[in-house]
């Protein structure tokens, strides 16, 4: 775009900058986690390592880089691991 002054013309270059991180509401942070209730997002908010939410006008919001950072940080205890591996083999007997 460029405008006229005093016979010169200017360029306007610069760029607008738009946001690329992702923000989620708590209906949809809990959706994300199977429709969890309103107690689950509560108790990970008490966590160690669950992100907090950001409060835009009073609303709760968590960053989506954020909760992928800590569904990544989250590995499954080898007990965990084994009853999963069980169920799997009762399910294909």
């Amino acid at each position: 775009m460029a405008f006229s002054t005093e016979g010169q013309i200017m360029s306007i270059t610069s760029e607008v900058e738009i946001p690329t991180a992702l923000f989620l509401k708590a209906r949809q942070v809990r959706a994300r986690y199977g429709d969890v209730s309103h107690m689950w997002l509560v108790r990970r908010q008490k966590d160690a390592g669950f992100p907090s939410p950001i409060f835009f006008g009073g609303i709760r919001f968590w960053k989506l880089s954020d909760l992928e950072r800590w569904e990544a940080d989250q590995q499954p205890t080898p007990n965990a691991r084994a009853a999963r591996n069980m169920k799997a083999a009762r399910a294909a007997q």
